[in-house]
């Protein structure tokens, strides 16, 4: 693998999941990239206009992913954030929304 990944807490699980596939794994890496890469503007101008199910979709769906492709920090971060979205805490979660995005944004950085 050229990359080294450090964010996945178990490349060997990971790509046991992916059938040993490297190249299937940076592809998907890519297209996390791609797709989530935005996330941090999106969500507070989400949280900010008060889209509060398009924000909650929002971090559902990078929890779903990054669990998939064993992105540890960033998918508790995001249990946590979603936690407070299905308990309708959004005047008090600065803090998680914090922490996911910061979590996101090392990933990011990570694969640029």
């Amino acid at each position: 693998m050229n990359a080294p990944y450090l964010f996945i807490e178990d490349m060997h699980e990971v790509l046991e999941r992916l059938g040993g596939n490297e190249a299937l794994l940076e592809r998907l890496l890519v297209k996390f990239h791609d797709t989530y890469g935005n996330s941090t503007q999106n969500l507070h101008l989400l949280l900010e206009s008060s889209d509060l199910e398009e924000a909650y979709r929002l971090v559902h769906s990078i929890k779903g992913v990054s669990a998939n492709l064993g992105i540890g920090k960033v998918y508790r971060s995001a249990i946590v954030l979603e936690n407070c979205m299905k308990a309708e805490k959004y005047s008090n979660m600065r803090t998680e929304t914090d922490t996911f995005l910061a979590e996101l944004e090392t990933v990011f950085a990570a694969l640029s």
